[in-house]
């Protein structure tokens, strides 16, 4: 099925051929420092989403970073040379009060932000900032009704979802006075629950002045909170859905974008695997709200995969990175215990590109 219009996206994974010297440091296993970091400012939540991949992570104990420890680590994205941090968490990171001055900072730093919230506790004041530090935004929405919101999203309130659909609203709006350039995307985790209300979605996402409609299947496999339950069978809602796609794709207007992103997954929407280990993971780390680095932000939780202590110290992990032991722990890594994997095309690039050369790379 077709995924998008435009192949000049940030959804195409095609993208981190861009960081070739990092995935030929993967591959050769001399890891560079991180293009990326992912920032947990809290790991609590005020949702309690039928999907959760941070469940593990939650229940381990709920924890905000101190805001000048937020501020220290900025310093540190900096000196450690990151280009970008992904301000997201095993919660909702805009909990944490101190999520304001962390993005002002990166901003100071020029260091790119995003942010993943559900949007819930947006305020005017945030609203600005965003529109002003922001490359992205992201809303988790993932419903195109009130009555479905509160089902995958785990609440009882039946007016929340239109609060956060007027927050998405006037941040696009402050965006555009602005002239700035923050994406504002509504995101979509398709579900048995919502996948009907599809196309739906994509027109009010278009209505509100949204850059980016983002769509994929949700996971389930390996997560706590759903490993247990019936596996979800997208396979009698396929037709359905492509149908819903098509339309929204017809959606676009020069400015709207509908990406229904489906490379990552098989045709049945069920987890890829064409790879035979981890090798991506060192491309990012997540400097988790417990206060410790993550290796795999898919796995938050697992001690296995915790690389080292940050709080109080972020520049702890230059003493841990690219070492026998963190090589060590990714060799360990039994992917079939792993949930859909992010970075799974990136890991088959790796193992196809860099280490068979399956492309003849250095041919044109």
């Amino acid at each position: 099925m077709k995924e998008w219009n435009n192949p000049w996206n940030s959804f195409n994974s095609m993208k981190v051929l861009m960081w070739r010297e990092w995935l030929e440091g993967c591959a050769n296993l001399n890891f560079l420092p991180p293009v990326t970091v992912d920032t947990d400012p809290s790991n609590r939540c005020n949702y309690d989403c039928i999907w959760c991949n941070a469940f593990d992570y939650m229940k381990g104990g709920k924890h905000d970073i101190p805001e000048d420890h937020l501020l220290r680590l900025a310093d540190f994205y900096k000196e450690w040379g990151v280009y970008s941090t992904c301000v997201s968490g095993g919660g909702e990171p805009l909990i944490n009060p101190g999520t304001k001055r962390f993005l002002k900072a990166l901003k100071d730093r020029n260091i790119e932000a995003g942010v993943i919230t559900n949007g819930s506790l947006i305020d005017d004041e945030y609203i600005d900032i965003m529109a002003k530090t922001c490359r992205w935004v992201g809303f988790s929405m993932d419903a195109a009704t009130s009555e479905t919101y509160e089902k995958v999203k785990g609440i009882s309130s039946d007016k929340m979802f239109n609060v956060v659909l007027e927050n998405i609203r006037k941040l696009c709006a402050r965006v555009k006075e602005l002239h700035s350039s923050c994406d504002v995307c509504f995101k979509y985790l398709l579900h048995p629950i919502n996948a009907k209300e599809l196309y739906q979605a994509a027109i009010i996402a278009k209505s509100l002045g949204v850059k980016d409609f983002h769509m994929r299947p949700a996971g389930w496999d390996n997560l706590s909170k759903t490993k247990d339950k019936e596996p979800l069978n997208f396979q009698p809602l396929i037709e359905l859905v492509d149908e819903q796609v098509e339309q929204s794709l017809a959606l676009e207007d020069g400015f709207f974008n509908f990406y229904g992103v489906r490379h990552k997954f098989n045709p049945n929407m069920t987890k890829k695997v064409n790879f035979s280990r981890c090798w991506a993971a060192p491309l990012i780390v997540t400097f988790g709200a417990d206060g410790n680095c993550h290796l795999c932000f898919d796995m938050r939780g697992r001690k296995d995969l915790i690389l080292c202590p940050h709080y109080p110290n972020p520049r702890e992990i230059l003493k841990h990175w690219n070492t026998d032991r963190h090589r060590k722990m990714l060799e360990e890594i039994d992917i079939s215990k792993c949930p859909r994997c992010t970075f799974g095309v990136y890991n088959e690039i790796v193992e196809r590109v860099f280490i068979k050369d399956d492309m003849s790379r250095y041919f044109p």
